[in-house]
């Protein structure tokens, strides 16, 4: 007696199978984290970065997927915040070097635009004899045109003699009296973005030197030697 032959059944390619893992949701949200900290001033990249360690640390212990998601938002979430710290601290550099200069510029020394140093004098209060016969009359001048109102810095000298002021108004004139030639120097910077600085040395009435200066913070330098 013979059986019918029973049909080959194929086996369902399912059965057996393990599921797909699950992403991890913190993965997801460092990545996102991490993208937005473009647009907000880095407050969300400290998150990435919190939220990809605690992905990257959950991944390792129930195998769900994620793990490149978490280090892109761990990677993006640290370097825009060092970005943005980076900015801010160059942007409050910036401000307060500002306001600095502007203190510099408005507490100049308050003296008269025009006055007259005494420099022939030996220590002890006597006068030399070459100031005492009349000496020479020196004139530092600096003047301004086109926009330029005041100076930065401005330096001169007298031999070995250096003085320095800020915040100068212009137009600026310093007479001193040397008692014999000596060399002499004038150095000054505009103090705006525009105009034009003049720069002059004066002895007994005649110009010996002048110098100008155009553009921002423009500097005009003049040196007699000994006239």
């Amino acid at each position: 007696m013979s059986y019918p032959q029973q049909p080959y059944s194929q086996p369902n390619p399912a059965y057996g199978q393990p599921p797909a893992p699950r992403t991890n949701g913190l993965a997801v949200a460092s990545l996102v984290l991490g993208l937005i900290g473009f647009i907000s001033c880095g407050l969300t990249s400290i998150l990435a970065v919190i939220f990809g360690h605690v992905a990257i640390g959950q991944i390792r212990r129930d195998g769900t997927d994620g793990r490149g998601m978490a280090l892109a938002g761990v990677i993006l979430g640290w370097v825009l915040s060092g970005a943005w710290i980076l900015f801010w601290v160059l942007s409050w550099l910036g401000v307060v070097s500002s306001a600095l200069y502007s203190a510099a510029i408005t507490s100049g020394p308050a003296e008269p635009a025009r006055t007259r140093l005494d420099l022939g004098r030996q220590p002890g209060g006597e006068q030399s004899s070459g100031a005492a016969a009349g000496g020479q009359a020196v004139v530092f001048e600096v003047s301004g045109a086109d926009g330029a109102t005041s100076i930065g810095t401005l330096t001169y000298s007298l031999g070995f003699d250096i003085k320095q002021e800020s915040g100068v108004t212009l137009p600026y004139s310093k007479e001193v009296s040397a008692g014999e030639p000596v060399p002499l120097s004038l150095i000054a910077q505009n103090a705006g973005q525009q105009g034009t600085i003049t720069c002059r040395i004066k002895v007994d009435g005649k110009v010996v030197r002048e110098d100008k200066s155009e553009g921002p913070y423009g500097v005009c330098n003049v040196r007699a030697d000994a006239p």
